[in-house]
């Protein structure tokens, strides 16, 4: 094996590891804490006295995330384009 072509290939390998590390996450852990709440679901009211429900959570504290967005996105192109 040549030295050079071993040292381009550990890049594209430490690239494809995270890569798989990530899509591996979203399929376990498919939710995340939102970052606007901090997972609670309630914010302040901008007076600071009364509370709120998050409007980007819903109120839940918690948001899909963007791997899974993206494949439940691609799944649902696949499923609509094969009817």
């Amino acid at each position: 094996m040549d030295p050079h072509v071993t040292a381009a290939s550990l890049p594209v390998l430490a690239l494809l590891a995270v890569t798989l590390g990530y899509a591996v996450g979203c399929w376990i852990w498919p939710f995340r804490a939102c970052r606007r709440c901090a997972g609670t679901g309630k914010r302040r009211s901008p007076s600071g006295r009364g509370i709120r429900l998050c409007r980007r959570c819903r109120g839940t504290g918690l948001r899909l995330r963007a791997g899974r967005w993206i494949y439940n996105q691609l799944t649902r192109l696949r499923k609509d384009g094969t009817r």
